[in-house]
C-alpha cells in the first residue's frame, strides 16, 4: 500500500517532497486560480518532487455547487468537475475522490428517494468524465457533521451498487469519518469491501495529534485483507507542514510496516 499526504499549496507539495512518501494528493481549492495563472501553477507542482496520483474535493465549495435537492443544477456542477479533472490530470491525478458535503446535503423536508436518484445521476455522469480521462472516481463516505447524505462505507456501497452497471465508482474509506461517526472499523471497510479504491487516514480530531495508533492499525489491517493495494493517503491539519507533516508519516510508515500481511 503507498503513503501519501494531502496538500493545499504549491509550498506544502514542495514540502513534502523531503519526507518518505509514495505520491501527493491534491485539495481541489488548490487548483482554483485563474486560467492564465494555471500553467505556472502547474509546472511548480510538478517539479516538487513526488507524484501526483490523486485530489481531493472536485467540487470546491467556494462555487457553491448542488447536487441533490430542489436547487440541484447537475449540469453547472458537472462543469466544475469537469475543469478541475483536466486541472488535476495535467499534474498527474489518476483517483478524484468525491467529498463534497455541501453539495449532496439534503434540505429538510426533500425526499431522500429523490436525492438518491438525483445523486446517483450525477456519480454515473462524473464517473464518465473520470474513465474519459483514465481516471478513476472514488465516492467518500463524510461524517455528519459534514453532510447528511452517505456517512459510512455501508451506505456508500448501497448508493453505488445503483451505478457499477454502468460505470466505475469505487469507495474512499476514510478513518477519521468512520472514527468520528462511532463505527466499526472492521465492518466499514469490510462494507466497502473489493469497491475501495481509495483511503483517508488523519489524527482524531484533525490536528489534534492523537492517530489513536491501534484504530489506525486495525484500519490499514482491513484495507490489506479487503485487497487494497492502492493509496492511503495522510488528510490531517497541521498547524506547522513540516514539523506535523512528518511526525503523522513516521506514524503511519510505522502502522504499514507492523500491519499484517493477508493470508
Amino acid at each position: 500500500m503507498e503513503l501519501g499526504c494531502v496538500v493545499r499549496s504549491a509550498p506544502e507539495a514542495e514540502r513534502a517532497s523531503g519526507l518518505p512518501l509514495d505520491y501527493l494528493e491534491l485539495k481541489g481549492d488548490l487548483l482554483c486560480v485563474e486560467p492564465a495563472e494555471l500553467p505556472a501553477l502547474q509546472a511548480r507542482l510538478r517539479a516538487a518532487g513526488l507524484p501526483i496520483k490523486a485530489m481531493t474535493s472536485p467540487l470546491p465549495r467556494r462555487y457553491k455547487q448542488r447536487v441533490v435537492g430542489p436547487d440541484a443544477d447537475q449540469t453547472a456542477a458537472l462543469e466544475v468537475f469537469r475543469d478541475m479533472c483536466d486541472r488535476g490530470g495535467a499534474v498527474g491525478v489518476r483517483t478524484v475522490v468525491l467529498g463534497s458535503g455541501q453539495a449532496r446535503h439534503i434540505p429538510p423536508g426533500f425526499s431522500r428517494d429523490e436525492a438518491l436518484r438525483q445523486f446517483r445521476a450525477f456519480l454515473v455522469a462524473a464517473g464518465t468524465v473520470c474513465a474519459e480521462r483514465g481516471m478513476v472516481l472514488a465516492l467518500e463516505p463524510l461524517n455528519a457533521t459534514e453532510t447528511n447524505f452517505v456517512n459510512s462505507c455501508a451506505e456508500a456501497r448501497g448508493v453505488i451498487d445503483g451505478v457499477v452497471d454502468t460505470v466505475d465508482v469505487r469507495i474512499a474509506a476514510d478513518c477519521f469519518h468512520i472514527m468520528s461517526e462511532g463505527l466499526s472499523i472492521a465492518a466499514e471497510v469490510a462494507a466497502a469491501g473489493a469497491v475501495v479504491g481509495h483511503a483517508h487516514t488523519s489524527s482524531a480530531p484533525r490536528g489534534s495529534g492523537d492517530f489513536r495508533v491501534a484504530d489506525q492499525t486495525e484500519f490499514v489491517a482491513g484495507l490489506l485483507a479487503a485487497g487494497h493495494a492502492g493509496g492511503l493517503t495522510i488528510e490531517d491539519e497541521f498547524a506547522d507542514f513540516e514539523v506535523e507533516a512528518a511526525a503523522a508519516v513516521d506514524v503511519f510508515r510505522r502502522v504499514l510496516a507492523a500491519a499484517p500481511v493477508p493470508s
